[in-house]
C-alpha cells in the first residue's frame, strides 16, 4: 500500500511520524511524498494551541476531500489533537477511519491492517509511563541533521500549558538507547544532532532524581564518532544549573546555541505562569551564560497578554528584550486552554491588545536580529550544506541558525557542494532573516 504522512506541530511530533514511517516501510508498505498517490495518509496532528489545533482540523478536512474523490482509502489521523479529543473527533468527522492516541502508533500498522478488514478505529489510552516513542526511524529532515528526542512529557506544569495532561509525565530515555541511535544515524551521514524535549534540561531526572543533560553529553561527545554537531533546543530556565553550563562550556561538538523560551520577565507574570523563578534568576542565569559559554547564541520563546499582564509588564519585557537582544526570538499571544488553571484566571486581555503587543516585540525583535546578522557580516564560519537552489546557489545553516526556526544562509558557488557536508563560507550580505555567503575555495571546514 502506498502510505502518505502529514507531520504537523513540533520536531518531536517529527520523530514520532519518522517511527511510523519506519514501522510500514518495514512492514513491507511504501512511503509517498505525495498524498496525491497514496492509498492511506496519516497525519499527525497538533494539539497545543488554538491556531495549532485549527491548522490540523483543516488538514483532516482539506485531506478527506482527496477520499470523496475516491483518490484515498483511509485517513488516520494522531499525535495530541487526537490524544486531546479523541471522542470528539471520532465522532464529529466521520471522514477519518483511525482516531490513534500517542499511547498507540508505535502500534500504527497492526491499525492499518485491521482497517483493511473493514470499520472503523478509535485507539486511545492514558500516556505511556514509560518512554515508548523509539524504534528505527526514516530521516525526514534534510541531509546531514537528524532530532534526537531524549524527553517526552512534562512535569512543569506550567499554568498555561496542557502538554503535561496531553503527553502525560517527564519520562527521558536511557542514555544507553540514546548513544545508540545517535551510532545508527551518524551511520547514515548525520553530522549535526538536535537533542529535544518538552524539557531538555530535565533530562533524568526521572531516572535519578538528578539532571543527566552533562552526563550524555559527555557520552555523545566521547563515544560516538562522526556527530560533529549537538544542539540543544528548549531548556528550561530554571532547570539550567552550573553543571549544563560547564558542560555546555567546554565540550567543543556542543555548539554554543541555546533555545531558552523566558515566556516573560515581570516577576508577577512569572509566578502566575508558574515559571519557578523571577526576573532577577533570569538576568543572572543570562550574565552567566555570555560570560562562561563563548560565542553564544540565544534564542527564546516569549508569551504575550497573559491574564493580568498590564502595559507596565509588557514594557518591562519590552525593555529586557531590547537589553539582551537575543539572536532570535519567537513570539505568541496567551491562549486560554481548556484544562489549564491559567484558562480560568481574572483579567483576560483583549484579542486587540494581544496584537498590538505581538506586534510591538516581533518589529523590535526583527531589528535586532538584523543587527545582529550585519555584524556577521564578512566574518567566516562552516556551514552545514542542505541542499541546492539552482546551478550555483546552495542553501544550509550555520551554528548560529538552527533549523526549521531561524534563519538560513544562501551559499554562492561555482564548485559542486555535497549535501549533508560542511563547507566553509565568508558572509557577504543579508536577506531578511537569511545570510547570504560565498564558498571560501582551498580552505577546508573546520
Amino acid at each position: 500500500m502506498n502510505i502518505g504522512f502529514i507531520s504537523l506541530g513540533c520536531a518531536k511530533n517529527r520523530v514520532d511520524t519518522e517511527i511510523m514511517m519506519a514501522l510500514l516501510s518495514g512492514a513491507g508498505h511504501r512511503i509517498v511524498n505525495s498524498i496525491e498517490r497514496a492509498d492511506a495518509v496519516i497525519i499527525n496532528t497538533c494539539g497545543f494551541i488554538g491556531e495549532a489545533k485549527e491548522e490540523s482540523i483543516n488538514t483532516i478536512l482539506e485531506t478527506a476531500e482527496l477520499k470523496a474523490g475516491g483518490i484515498l482509502k483511509y485517513l488516520i489521523a494522531t499525535g495530541c489533537l487526537t490524544q486531546r479529543y479523541a471522542k470528539e473527533i471520532f465522532n464529529e468527522m466521520p471522514e477519518l477511519d483511525a482516531v490513534v492516541g500517542i499511547s498507540y502508533f508505535p502500534a500504527i500498522n497492526e491499525i492499518l491492517v485491521k482497517l483493511q478488514n473493514g470499520g472503523r478505529i478509535l485507539k486511545v489510552g492514558p500516556p505511556p509511563e514509560t518512554f515508548v516513542e523509539k524504534g528505527p526511524r526514516i530521516i525526514s529532515t534534510p541531509p546531514g541533521s537528524a532530532y534526537l528526542k531524549i524527553v517526552e512529557g512534562c512535569n512543569n506544569r506550567c499554568s498555561y500549558c496542557a502538554i503535561p495532561s496531553i503527553r502525560g509525565k517527564l519520562r527521558s530515555r536511557p542514555i544507553t538507547e540514546l548513544l545508540e541511535e545517535a551510532r545508527i544515524l551518524a551511520g547514515q551521514g548525520i553530522k549535526e544532532l538536535v537533542l529535544i524535549a518538552q524539557d531538555t534540561a530535565n533530562y533524568g531526572y526521572d531516572l535519578q532524581g538528578k539532571y543527566l543533560l552533562p552526563q550524555l553529553i559527555q557520552e555523545l561527545q566521547d563515544k560516538v564518532d562522526g556527530i560533529d554537531w549537538i544542539r540543544l533546543l528548549y531548556l528550561h530556565p530554571a532547570h539550567i544549573n552550573d553543571d549544563i553550563i560547564n558542560c555546555i562550556a567546554s565540550h567543543s561538538k556542543v555548539v554554543p546555541y541555546l533555545d531558552i523560551p523566558i515566556q516573560h520577565v515581570s516577576s508577577k507574570i512569572l509566578k502566575a505562569m508558574n515559571r519557578k523563578h523571577d526576573r532577577k534568576y533570569l538576568e543572572n542565569l543570562i550574565d552567566k551564560l555570555k560570560a562562561e559559554i563563548e560565542g553564544l547564541v540565544l534564542r527564546t520563546t516569549v508569551m504575550v497578554g497573559f491574564p493580568g499582564e498590564e502595559e507596565s509588564d509588557f514594557e518591562e519585557l519590552y525593555n529586557f528584550t531590547r537589553k539582551v537582544e537575543f539572536d532570535w526570538l519567537g513570539a505568541f499571544t496567551f491562549n486560554p486552554e481548556e484544562g489549564t488553571a491559567a484558562a480560568q484566571l481574572p483579567n483576560q486581555i483583549e484579542e486587540a491588545v494581544q496584537n498590538k503587543r505581538l506586534d510591538t516585540i516581533l518589529k523590535l525583535q526583527h531589528k535586532i536580529s538584523r543587527k545582529k546578522n550585519i555584524a556577521r557580516i564578512n566574518s567566516s564560519e562552516k556551514v552545514l550544506v542542505s541542499g541546492q537552489v539552482s546551478s550555483n546557489l546552495y542553501i544550509g545553516r550555520a551554528y548560529f541558525q538552527a533549523p526549521e526556526v531561524d534563519g538560513v544562509t544562501l551559499i554562492k558557488s561555482n564548485s559542486k557542494l555535497p549535501r549533508g557536508e560542511f563547507t566553509p563560507v565568508r558572509f557577504a550580505a543579508v536577506r531578511n532573516y537569511d545570510m547570504i555567503g560565498e564558498l571560501i575555495v582551498d580552505e577546508p571546514a573546520q
